[in-house]
Formats: structure tokens, sequence, C-alpha cells
């Protein structure tokens, strides 16, 4: 584990897994969650890719700092990672909120994203995606910290996931407590989820995307990634039938297999089979 700054006094908590040789790709979370909920994937990648999750600003075991956020200062945060790693250049997967960041970071910085994965994510918050994520406040401000995990979790699983098994579910709502973002840096992150707006920027976009949602997104729905894979000519477009938003852990192996194949196939492209 390793503390990196970010300014004015704060750190975030990263992680790294695999060979430090291997292809980089940086898993970059969602609104209030921790890195730890990468696990699924870290497993599946290591073994051919250097994986870094990390906690983002006011989460897990990072420092917060004053809110509100914005979509930039997280994508910033994260260059500030793969700064201290020395990695300058790599695979960027980004979940929900991390979906959105890595929009920003590749059209800031396109010469250090290799691929792109919008997971459950949106290109701007309007409509339909006002409502929904604007929910996750009222959630915050009614209830507080706890009250929101719990609230939260009919809108990032299916109902056939979570009544399926009651003592995962019990097992994951302690584990999302454990790990918890602080008050202000869920404010500050809702805060960000509500000013995001890339539609004016996103044909700057070149590097080769991966789209993937779930059939029963109520947060981020099909249409949103249909509009981002409109946005994005030659993207592809994966929907993960029976899963809702968070598919990275509801249906981990099909998320696993179709995100694996694909980072291979994008590496084969921009550098050949050999790595030449």
């Amino acid at each position: 584990m390793t503390r990196v700054g970010i300014g004015s006094g704060h750190e975030l908590q990263v992680e790294r897994f695999g060979r430090p040789d291997a292809p980089a790709v940086v898993l970059i979370r969602g609104t209030g969650a921790d890195g730890s909920r990468w696990m699924p994937q870290v497993d599946a990648y290591k073994d051919e890719f250097n994986v870094i999750i990390f906690d983002n600003r006011g989460v897990g075991r990072s420092d917060t700092p004053p809110g509100p956020y914005t979509v930039a200062e997280m994508a910033d945060d994260t260059f500030k990672v793969l700064d201290a790693l020395g990695v300058e250049s790599c695979h960027v997967s980004g979940s929900s909120l991390g979906g959105a960041i890595g929009l920003h970071m590749t059209i800031e910085r396109p010469e250090r994203v290799l691929s792109l994965q919008l997971h459950s994510s949106w290109l701007a918050t309007r409509d339909y995606t006002e409502y929904s994520l604007g929910l996750l406040g009222k959630f915050l401000e009614l209830g507080g910290v706890d009250f929101y995990y719990e609230a939260t979790l009919p809108l990032l699983f299916s109902s056939t996931f979570l009544s399926s098994d009651y003592a995962r579910l019990a097992d994951m709502l302690a584990r999302m407590r454990a790990n918890s973002a602080s008050y202000d840096g869920l404010l500050g992150q809702i805060h960000a989820n509500l000013t995001h707006d890339l539609s004016a920027r996103v044909g700057e976009v070149t590097a080769p995307a991966l789209i993937t949602v779930g059939e029963f997104d109520f947060l981020t729905p099909v249409s949103a990634s249909e509009e981002l894979h409109r946005n994005l000519p030659g993207s592809e477009l994966v929907v993960f039938q029976g899963a809702a938003h968070l598919t990275s852990m509801e249906a981990a192996d099909d998320f696993n297999r179709v995100t694996l194949d694909w980072m291979r196939r994008v590496a084969v492209a921009t550098t050949g089979p050999h790595g030449d």
C-alpha cells in the first residue's frame, strides 16, 4: 500500500498488484465506493496487467479535502497517483463516477490513456440522470452516511441478486459501511456527479473505448451508455443481461471475461502480438 499526496497535505490510499513491467490499468470507483470493490477484477487481471486501485478523495482510507469536488479535480487526483507510481500511460477503467473521471482524463491527457472503459457511466447530468443521481444527495441529507449505504443498495443491484442470498447482502452492506466515505466526502462526490458534463468535449476522445452497462441499471440506464456509444465512434457497447448498476460485482465473471478480452485485443492492436 502507498500513500499519494494530492495537495494541501491530503493523501490517497493506493494499492498495486501484478508485475510492475506488465501493461498498467488503473481502476476508478464511483460515488462513496472504496477501491476494494475492484478485488474481483484485480484477481482476474493481475497475472497479465499491473493493476492499480485506490480510494478516491473522501472515501475509505483516503483523506477528505474540503468540498465540493469536481470530476476535473478527481481526474487530477488520478494523474497524481500515476505520477507517483511512475506510470506514464495506462488503460483506464472507471465505474459510474469513475467513468466520468476516466473520460475527463482521456480528453485532458490523451497521450496517457491507452484505452478507456466506461462502466455504468454517463456523458452529462441532465434530465433523468439529474433526477436519479440527485436521489443520492437526498438519501445522504435525510439519513446520514449509514442510511445512504443501505438506501442505495436497491439502486446498485438487481432485486434477483439482492434477494437470492441474504447473508451475502448483509455482508456486502457491512463491508460498504466499514469502508465508507465521510459525510463531507460523499457530499463532495455527489456534487461532482451533479455538475458532470463533457458533452461539448467528448468528440476529442481518440482512445479505443469499451462501454458496458447492466440491463436494469436505475442510476445510469442503458440509454445513458447508448448516448456515450453514439458520441464515441468505434466504441464497443456491451449490455449485461439481468444486472443492474454495479455489474463488476453482480456479474463479475461476465464482466471480467468481457473486459479482459477487450484489453487483450487493444494491446495487440496497439503494440502487436509480441509487444513490438
